[in-house]
């Protein structure tokens, strides 16, 4: 049975990225701290408390999103707390290694809860870079990288995430995949599995009962149009109370970069502006 390596919360971010290259996924125990997580955990209740089914609009659709699974987007309108995740230098270290290079700047793809509850059954594995038309232009470039912190404990019978290891690397990533080559991302409540966009993965089966919930940050090539809009459930006086960095991540700034073959911009200003000019 193949393993997601597990590294200690101290991990360095050039420890993190290593096993992500040669892995294509990698467990950090501990990324998050207690206090931090039940702050989260405690803003963000009401909202999934709340949640009422979504239509699809498709069988296909349905099942990959899962008929027993809670999927709750914009987080950090519902729990501000989740500025300082998204933020964390540790996981901006990562981004830069890996998504900076091909963009010089990215942002925020997507905000999520995924929590799968009793009765579930296991999710298509998937690459999510397939979300774009050019997931084919470059086969050394990923478009999008997701981090996924355990909200709770992720065990083998509550829908703990499947992952393919080394299937970053595969020429034919669609190729039918063996049993022993899927990996269960078992971890406690605060680690985090970090997976590239590249990399096979899916969430499990829940057979017991327990809810698995995931925080989902997910992280693009700054000129590629995100999944999430989060316009449409932030406004310019919240986008005030952030950081620079957040601010940016969130879309609230200008994309333009211009260094050799990957000159591009401007792109989202404001009045043929810059948008960071908002927060002066």
């Amino acid at each position: 049975m193949a393993e997601i390596e597990h590294l200690p919360s101290d991990s360095q971010v050039s420890d993190i990225v290593d096993v992500l290259e040669q892995h294509g996924a990698a467990i950090v125990d501990g990324f998050v701290s207690h206090e931090w997580l039940k702050q989260f955990n405690s803003e963000i209740q009401t909202s999934v408390d709340d949640y009422e089914p979504y239509d699809y609009g498709g069988r296909d659709a349905a099942e990959f999103m899962g008929y027993k699974t809670v999927r709750i987007g914009g987080l950090i309108s519902k729990a501000p707390c989740y500025a300082e995740l998204i933020s964390d230098s540790r996981l901006l270290g990562v981004m830069d290694h890996v998504l900076k290079p091909n963009c010089g700047q990215y942002r925020l793809n997507s905000s999520e809860i995924i929590e799968i509850h009793g009765g579930e059954t296991a999710q298509e594995l998937h690459i999510d870079d397939m979300i774009w038309p050019v997931s084919s232009w470059n086969d050394d470039r990923i478009l999008q990288f997701n981090v996924m912190i355990a909200g709770t404990d992720f065990t083998e019978t509550n829908g703990a995430t499947c992952v393919v290891p080394g299937s970053h690397k595969w020429d034919d990533v669609w190729r039918e995949v063996q049993p022993d080559e899927i990996a269960r991302a078992t971890m406690k409540a605060g680690s985090a599995v970090l997976i590239p966009g590249r990399t096979l993965h899916g969430g499990g089966a829940n057979t017991d009962g327990t809810p698995r919930r995931a925080i989902v940050a997910s992280y693009l090539l700054g000129f590629l149009r995100a999944q999430e809009n989060p316009y449409l459930h932030t406004s310019v006086d919240m986008a005030r109370g952030w950081s620079a960095t957040v601010r940016s991540l969130m879309g609230y700034d200008l994309y333009a970069y211009y260094d050799g073959d990957m000159d591009a911009g401007p792109l989202g200003y404001h009045n043929y502006r810059s948008p960071a000019e908002l927060f002066d």
